[in-house]
């Protein structure tokens, strides 16, 4: 984009912000039966590309509350086994809702003991999967899109009122996304939502989801495979094949995963700016994803007894293609309606990007006090090739062009330890522990033709923290 341009998407968004008109949207949900439907989320989407705003959860009542930002939104009201609703933002007040059961979601007979089961526990909202629909969701990302108070999409997660949490399976911290896709809604057993992390977890944690897969029965040699296929701008394949081998107290699993997938992203947008002039600018975005990704994982666990078990896992990730095609995007700009500036954008972005993964646990238990140890190690590297060819007219003057081709690569190693003891106590429990991450980050960006600036850089970083926290079912004193 041009510079007018850019500076007049700095000075639409400040202006904008100036303009909004807030107001709390309110109302109560009740089910088939009259009764009130407590948590069922409650969205609010921003028109016209129903992006996520803000969101909430039913209290036991069924009453909720949200405060919106324009008028120019929606309110999404959905929970397990019943239809969504959409309502306008106005009037603010939206009263008593009923929603009615999804027959489609739950099979010709509604069966109401297959809804899953959200209770508060401790610190956490526990949603219980295992017998419940949700095992049908799909991937572990569908799956997390349908818990109360968490939205999902695309796989930018969001826990409402908090944002984007830290994410852990079976106890193991989440480093990969894409673990998310690999994981099948069946085999998990319940999902916790932590909205106030304790201080085991860093300051700039505000949310946790914590994940309990089922434990796997029976022992021998075990095989599955996982394939999904869908047509939206294109084909999407998805193929998932899972190897499992108990023996006593041993586990040894394994995962090979390949997905390819097409989309697109078409984007108008209309930015209206009030200063001395009035500045309008029109673009419209067309985005092509055309994209490639392969995993593997080999997982060894050993349980000794029932107080004491070890484990190890490897996660190989490799994006071999992520193409992204800009066709086009094409720009005007108005001073006081008159044409200022035309500008047409085309071009392409490719990602190529591999990842490892190490994990390392110890859980266990020494009479009263639980133990429970994580070591991770990290280590990426991405390439980012991108060339755009960018053609202006300025009112009055003649077509201007340019291409603009750039590199970026990036190489990453984190290596984390962490380690909490817990004892109870005084009706409460007392937890204390510490970490250490190290992280090195080198970062190199070129510019063949000279318009922007080479850069490179890297940042090391090493970083120690402990905690002390008692909590009890009243009160919670913690110290870090």
């Amino acid at each position: 984009m041009h510079t007018i341009g850019k500076a007049l998407l700095l000075l639409c968004s400040l202006t904008s912000a100036g303009e909004i008109v807030a107001q709390t949207v309110s109302g109560k949900l009740i089910d088939d039966n009259k009764q009130p439907l407590p948590y069922a989320n409650v969205v609010l989407l921003a028109l016209p590309d129903s992006t996520f705003v803000t969101g909430t959860v039913t209290a036991e009542d069924g009453t909720f509350s949200l405060n919106t930002t324009t008028p120019n939104q929606l309110v999404r009201i959905s929970s397990i086994g019943y239809n969504t609703v959409y309502k306008p933002v106005q009037p603010a007040n939206l009263g008593v809702i009923q929603l009615t059961s999804d027959t489609q979601q739950l099979g010709e007979v509604v069966v109401k003991a297959d809804l899953p089961k959200t209770r508060v526990k401790g610190d956490a909202m526990v949603t219980t999967v295992a017998g419940s629909i949700l095992e049908n969701a799909g991937t572990g990302n569908d799956l997390l899109n349908k818990i109360p108070g968490v939205s999902a999409n695309e796989g930018d997660i969001k826990v409402f009122g908090a944002g984007t949490p830290e994410i852990y399976i079976n106890g193991r911290k989440v480093r990969d996304k894409s673990e998310l896709d690999q994981l099948a809604s069946d085999n998990i057993k319940s999902v916790e939502v932590v909205n106030n992390p304790g201080s085991r977890y860093d300051a700039t944690v505000n949310a946790v989801i914590r994940i309990q897969t089922k434990k796997p029965q029976g022992e021998g040699f075990g095989f599955n495979n996982r394939f999904y296929t869908g047509y939206g701008y294109g084909w999407n394949v998805l193929d998932q094949y899972n190897f499992n081998y108990r023996k006593g107290g041993f586990d040894l699993s394994g995962m090979l995963y390949g997905k390819k997938g097409y989309t697109e992203d078409h984007k108008t947008i209309t930015q209206k700016t009030l200063l001395d002039k009035t500045w309008i600018q029109d673009s419209y975005l067309c985005t092509q994803y055309d994209m490639k990704d392969i995993s593997a994982m080999l997982s060894l666990n050993y349980q000794f007894n029932e107080n004491h078990s070890l484990g190890a896992r490897y996660d190989y990730d490799r994006t071999p293609e992520r193409h992204e095609t800009v066709d086009p995007m094409n720009t005007l700009v108005y001073q006081d309606d008159a044409l200022y500036e035309e500008s047409h954008t085309t071009g392409w972005r490719n990602t190529q990007e591999t990842r490892h993964t190490l994990n390392a646990y110890y859980n266990g238990r020494v009479g009263d006090w639980t133990i429970d140890f994580n070591a991770d190690g990290f280590w990426s590297d991405t390439k980012n090739p991108q060339e755009m060819q960018e053609q202006f007219t300025p009112a009055g003057g003649s077509l201007e062009k340019q291409t603009v081709t750039t590199k970026n690569l990036t190489d990453n190693t984190l290596y984390a330890t962490k380690l909490v003891f817990g004892h109870p106590l005084w009706g409460g429990n007392l937890s204390f522990g510490g970490e250490y991450t190290y992280t090195n980050r080198n970062n190199a960006y070129m510019n063949v033709e000279g318009i922007l600036d080479n850069n490179n850089n890297n940042i090391k970083e090493n970083s120690t923290s402990a905690f002390l926290e008692y909590a009890a079912a009243s009160a919670s004193y913690r110290h870090s």
